[in-house]
């Protein structure tokens, strides 16, 4: 399965790298530049956090949106998303749980009930739009799929994650992000998330 997952993000990510300004939607947290560990750089005012991608736009006031759940819509240049829309949603894909070593992470997304969902971890993030405006924001190359299945009457698919219990493994970051199926054969993905092992 880690072998056709990396297979898979790493192709996507080869065809993404031709297109230049790609048609793009992106789900995700909007935040100032700090989160990519740049706090004053030009052209670093709106980013996506926990992923660092640029965003701008003159139309709208980005800034109204930052530490929000949304979605945007807009081209990406290979660089900086050009937006041309914001909508506030629900956040869509989140990891919890005691994430520490022995412990678990719980790796979830949130969609209509009836949606087909995959759970993805990586251990770095990354960003590119390998077709049909998906965006994805995990690393193809230490991406596997954790599981996949039917989000059920509750709007919500889960996958746990448990964590061996070996010290090496502190400090370690993951990061997850979800691709979803709805029932009306519309595919997304999700946000993207975070959590370091204690």
């Amino acid at each position: 399965m880690k072998i056709l997952a990396t297979t898979v993000l790493t192709a996507l990510s080869a065809v993404s790298a031709v297109s230049a300004q790609t048609p793009v939607t992106v789900r995700c947290t909007p935040t100032d530049g700090s989160a990519a560990g740049c706090y004053y750089c030009p052209g670093f005012e709106h980013v996506i956090k926990w992923v660092g991608t640029q965003m701008h736009c003159s139309t709208i006031n980005l800034l109204t949106y930052h530490n929000q759940d949304v979605v945007i819509t807009g081209t990406w240049n290979g660089s900086v998303i050009e937006v041309t829309s914001v909508a506030p949603t629900i956040e869509s894909f989140s990891i919890s749980g005691n994430g520490t070593i022995g412990g678990r992470f719980d790796f979830n997304v949130v969609a209509d009930e009836g949606s087909l969902a995959l759970n993805f971890l990586s251990l770095d993030n990354a960003f590119f739009v390998p077709f049909g405006g998906l965006a994805v924001q995990i690393d193809p190359a230490s991406a596997f799929v954790l599981s996949g299945g039917v989000v059920d009457s509750g709007g919500e698919y889960g996958s746990r994650l448990d964590i061996p219990d070996d010290a090496s493994l502190i400090g370690l970051r993951v990061y997850g992000q979800g691709l979803v199926v709805d029932p009306a054969g519309q595919w997304y993905t999700t946000n993207v998330d975070t959590k370091v092992i204690d």
